[in-house]
């Protein structure tokens, strides 16, 4: 539970670690299974694979987190805006018009749809726990936050500028914040469903974040993202959340004091003195390491881990990356790094 721990503010020796996306195609293993599906969508809801892969880097690497397997854009698959994946292109889903609006009120059938994710947690644990090292890993679940979902919503893909997402809030602002409370409701749903199933963590992913005019962050980040975390705690006080509002540049800090989440993960973008200097130090931060660096490696990474270790020494710091592992990092490489950082900790190396 030393994840947990740090997560809930106490300062350790030695930072817990897990990885962004650390179930996927860096790992033949993951490659493995996942061939044997056609469609994402349906690999994600097949409760047997995703729970295989959840676990496959906790035993390989003996990590302190898993993260349990699934996609963010489930929810807006399962709001009948169906997803599809391209390959070397990403995700494609019917796009939302300018005037358009959502009309769905069979929250029922949307649980009963994502009740797999549910089920996957809970032949995770039963997996983790058939391990002597794994027992009692924490099984962090996530969601997508309502941002990024309506960027895939107005875009119908994703996008280097998120031009259509910023025309529908400044074109439409009243039907846009229609569009966000059907999300909001969404995303607590897909949060109920793990709560459920026994996560002992949430994250919440606003992986676009930085492309949202400023004007706009208060309503369309700041409220909803509240309105969420304030749910979960009153259902359950004791489950932890991090936030990830990934480049948000200043933003964060008022992102901090306006949700207080447990953690807030930092992007490799993000000046860390910045973030360290500007946010109570009651919150635990999470990342900033560069996923390039990984790739490459050795003594460049190393340092890169001294100077964020010794910078943020009084608070405390879950290590992992500014965004998810990169397809072609060597396992090697993450092999060394963790080795590395609990060797110079408290002097032990992953089994």
């Amino acid at each position: 539970m030393h994840f947990l721990n740090t997560l809930n503010g106490e300062i350790t020796s030695q930072p817990p670690i897990w990885i962004m996306r650390q179930a996927g195609r860096y790992l033949p293993e993951y490659r493995y299974i996942r061939n044997t599906e056609l469609d994402f969508i349906e690999f994600c809801l097949n409760a047997e694979k995703a729970s295989d892969v959840t676990c496959q880097p906790i035993t390989k690497f003996n990590l302190d987190a898993a993260i349990i397997f699934s996609d963010i854009l489930l929810i807006l698959h399962m709001l009948d805006f169906k997803v599809s994946f391209i390959k070397n292109k990403g995700p494609k889903l019917k796009k939302l018009g300018f005037k358009e609006k959502i009309t769905f009120n069979d929250w029922n059938k949307f649980k009963s749809s994502l009740a797999p994710v549910g089920k996957a947690i809970r032949l995770s644990r039963a997996k983790l726990d058939k391990n002597v090292t794994s027992r009692n890993t924490p099984i962090i679940g996530f969601s997508g936050s309502p941002w990024t979902l309506f960027t895939y919503l107005t875009e119908g893909q994703s996008s280097k500028d998120f031009s259509n997402a910023r025309k529908f809030l400044w074109s439409n602002t009243q039907g846009s914040e229609e569009v966000f409370e059907i999300l909001v409701q969404a995303i607590i749903c897909f949060l109920e469903i793990q709560l459920e199933a026994g996560v002992d963590a949430i994250m919440l992913f606003d992986s676009w974040a930085g492309s949202i005019p400023a004007r706009f962050r208060n309503k369309f980040i700041y409220e909803p993202t509240r309105k969420i975390v304030q749910y979960i705690r009153a259902k359950n006080a004791s489950i932890p959340i991090i936030c990830f509002p990934k480049s948000m540049g200043e933003g964060i800090v008022e992102f901090a004091d306006i949700i207080s989440p447990n953690c807030i993960a930092v992007d490799h973008l993000t000046d860390m003195r910045f973030v360290h200097k500007s946010i109570s130090k009651n919150i635990t931060i999470q990342g900033n390491i560069d996923p390039v660096c990984l790739i490459h490696g050795g003594d460049t990474l190393k340092k890169e881990v001294d100077y964020l270790l010794n910078l943020i020494s009084d608070r405390p710091y879950i290590f992992n990356l500014g965004h998810g592992i990169l397809p072609e990092t060597p396992q090697q490489n993450l092999i060394d790094v963790i080795s590395y950082i609990r060797e110079k900790n408290i002097g032990i190396s992953i089994s």
